[in-house]
């Protein structure tokens, strides 16, 4: 694959995207183009893909909060189930073919989690997603991924939007609301339904970050991260 559309070394100390392709050529006319070839800036995604550092997930508000608004308004052209984890998780395919994680509302803001249960057999909270953006933007770490809050019409947003296999797993609740399961490996069936009132359904919507083919990246395995012999 040819320089201008992958990045073939790891980027400098906080060194952005944009930087990259800008800087490190030798021609300022080729670095020019090159960068406009690599790092397109069409949407408020792009933009965003564009200042991603290895430091910094992000650095300009104004290209946060466009992108936060495109995310909470933008035009949902798809649904897909999304592979893998244990909860219902959704992708949204926007009319700019752009994607995000939808993680549906399972509990109300003041729910408490009984004291007896693992914490891992609980419900993931989709607004600790909004609030782990919010208070790493407010420290100032800048490493936690862009999530918004979003209201979804079941109907018109999901259900005429979802593909085949997710399409199936709707249906209509006793008490007239709209509901589905979706798949996933635990807490996917009627009786952990997710259900509107009746029709409109909160979640967090979480941006994708940008393919790796256009921007490779090490993986480095959480800590923090959980394993069944662990729990």
């Amino acid at each position: 694959m040819s320089r201008e559309y992958h990045i073939s070394r790891v980027l400098d100390e906080n060194e952005a995207v944009r930087q990259l392709f800008f800087e490190k050529n030798n021609s300022p006319k080729v670095a020019e183009s090159n960068f406009r070839k690599s790092v397109p800036t069409r949407d408020s995604w792009e933009k965003f893909y564009a200042q991603i550092g290895t430091c910094s997930v992000y650095n300009n508000d104004q290209t946060v909060d466009d992108l936060l608004a495109d995310l909470n308004s933008a035009t949902i052209k798809a649904v897909h189930i999304m592979d893998g984890g244990t909860q219902a998780k959704l992708v949204f395919t926007f009319d700019n073919d752009k994607q995000a994680v939808f993680k549906p509302m399972r509990f109300g803001r003041d729910y408490e989690s009984d004291p007896n249960h693992f914490y891992f057999s609980d419900f993931e909270r989709h607004n600790a997603e909004i609030a782990t953006f919010h208070l790493d933007r407010v420290l100032g770490f800048r490493r936690a991924v862009p999530t918004v809050g979003r209201i979804v019409n079941m109907t018109s947003e999901l259900y005429e939007k979802a593909e085949k296999k997710l399409k199936k797993t709707f249906f209509i609740s006793p008490a007239k609301n709209h509901c589905f399961v979706s798949r996933c490996d635990y807490y996917c069936d009627t009786t952990h339904a997710i259900c509107g009132l009746p029709d409109l359904k909160e979640g967090s919507v979480q941006v994708f970050l940008p393919d790796e083919s256009v921007v490779p990246r090490r993986h480095n395995r959480s800590p923090y991260r959980r394993v069944a012999d662990q729990a």
